[in-house]
């Protein structure tokens, strides 16, 4: 399937750029399907090119064994120079994309709305002064709008409070936070070392929608315990909830990351719930240099607080 506008050398190639594309793709995704949705392109048009390639080449790059689409010899140590060839076309692409905004490299990252007022800030503070030319994009996102934003290419790498499960991205915990009770300094409880579940039963309390991450998470130990705490009002993030303990709606179990930027009284659980906060990008390319960078910082940061995440290692890139 050879483009038009090819040129002599592009015609000298058995095996194009384009054909690499299509060949990696169905490599990482295992399917023609997956293949032609990480393109943009029609199912029968990957199809058609594999087989066009496996005719150019004279083998068979993958066979059909109990519906499953499994790679050849030759396809395994094809792939291998094809990733070579692949990682280079990256390191090129950004740096065209660094000569078009005239020498300067950009990032694009999306955080939980829990991680917007810290943790973020403090790293992307740092990762400025370290690289002063980087142009940085930040934006806060719900953590089911992340996939998308990735797979789209709006943003090179997300940070959720959560892990974010999807069979094209990397979900990579690397930080751990825990819940904590949150209210006004003159609560009868603001004085208290900590504070179990059951002692929040009779005061005004919010909680997170049920539906949201989080209240999924505060949910299952609330059920766990036997409990009904019933919430005067729910909300979606935890800066909503620092506002509404202000005005005098009662307390409130959010992180300990807005909560110690909120002004208020903050308790620790007798009980600990944790959370590990993931860094979330792309299955289908590593993640830039500019994007390591981050998570580098971000990866010293929880290391220093005491709440790295065990056997975590950084990606290559």
């Amino acid at each position: 399937m050879p483009l038009d506008n090819e040129g002599p050398e592009a015609r000298a190639l058995v095996f194009k750029l384009r054909h690499m594309e299509v060949f990696r793709a169905v490599m990482l995704t295992g399917s023609i399907s997956a293949a032609a949705k990480m393109l943009y392109v029609s199912q029968p048009a990957v199809s058609k090119l594999i087989q066009y390639i496996e005719g150019r080449l004279a083998y068979r790059l993958f066979e059909r064994i109990n519906n499953r689409l499994v790679p050849t010899h030759e396809a395994q140590i094809l792939f291998r120079e094809v990733e070579r060839v692949y990682q280079a076309a990256l390191e090129v692409n950004e740096c065209a994309l660094s000569l078009a905004s005239g020498g300067h490299r950009n990032l694009r990252i999306s955080c939980s709305a829990s991680l917007s007022t810290v943790v973020i800030p403090i790293a992307l503070a740092q990762l400025k002064r370290e690289s002063p030319s980087l142009n940085i994009e930040w934006q806060t996102s719900l953590m089911g709008e992340m996939p998308n934003q990735i797979l789209s290419k709006k943003v090179d790498l997300s940070i959720a409070a959560l892990p974010v499960i999807h069979d094209h991205l990397h979900s990579r915990a690397f930080m751990r936070g825990r819940m904590v009770v949150v209210m006004p300094q003159e609560h009868a409880l603001a004085r208290q070392a900590s504070l179990t579940l059951e002692q929040l039963q009779g005061h005004d309390l919010l909680l997170f929608r049920p539906d949201m991450p989080f209240g999924k998470l505060l949910a299952e130990h609330i059920h766990q315990r036997g409990l009904q705490l019933q919430s005067l009002l729910s909300f979606t993030n935890a800066n909503e909830a620092v506002a509404l303990v202000k005005q005098g709606m009662g307390l409130t179990l959010i992180d300990e990351f807005v909560a110690q930027d909120s002004g208020l009284a903050v308790v620790p659980l007798a009980e600990e719930i944790h959370f590990d906060i993931s860094f979330v990008y792309s299955r289908f390319e590593p993640p830039s240099h500019s994007a390591l960078h981050l998570m580098q910082v971000l990866h010293a940061q929880a290391l220093k607080l005491g709440r790295g995440v065990a056997g975590f290692e950084l990606p290559t890139a």
